[in-house]
């Protein structure tokens, strides 16, 4: 069974996980209206990665006889006064990931759950990787934003990085 401590701490987790989905997938949207449709596709596959995220969670929660209990979702921005603003604000996302999860693994280690912080382990890699990338499109999208034929350049680059 599941300490009650670090059940609530994993549906917090679940909740920011489905609610990052819902902020990727406004992104995605901002940039289907600018028509920068390979962007667009790589912020819809980081949409699906978010889901899976929340799911991974669920289910430690579920074989460890957890109560998963699921929260209403935040209306996420979707509007954005530039691309990279819109990069940005996903930037922002991943790093305020990256500090809860760590949270999480100090509750782990402070509670002596194993189990979570093996799961955990996953996720720090994981999250290296998702700031690794945030980081790089942030810069790309500064140096290019305002001139039409390096974004739409860049958004080329990242649709093909979408269907890898």
């Amino acid at each position: 069974m599941i300490k009650k401590n670090i059940a609530e701490a994993l549906n917090q987790q679940i909740q920011h996980e489905q609610n990052n989905a819902q902020r990727y997938l406004a992104v995605a949207l901002y940039f289907e209206g600018l028509n920068l449709h390979g962007l667009a596709a790589w912020l819809n596959k980081q949409a699906g990665d978010e889901r899976g995220h929340a799911e991974k969670f669920i289910k430690h929660m579920v074989d460890r006889s957890g109560v998963v209990k699921l929260g209403a979702l935040d209306a996420p921005q979707s509007t954005f006064k530039n691309p990279l603003v819109a990069i940005q604000s996903v930037q922002a996302v991943e790093r305020a990931t990256t500090a809860l999860i760590e949270k999480l693994m100090a509750l782990a280690r402070k509670e002596g759950d194993y189990a979570l912080e093996v799961l955990l382990h996953w996720f720090i890699g994981e999250q290296v990787e998702e700031e690794q990338w945030t980081n790089e499109l942030a810069a790309e999208m500064e140096l290019f934003y305002e001139k039409p034929g390096q974004l739409y350049m860049l958004d080329h680059q990242w649709g093909k990085r979408a269907k890898a």
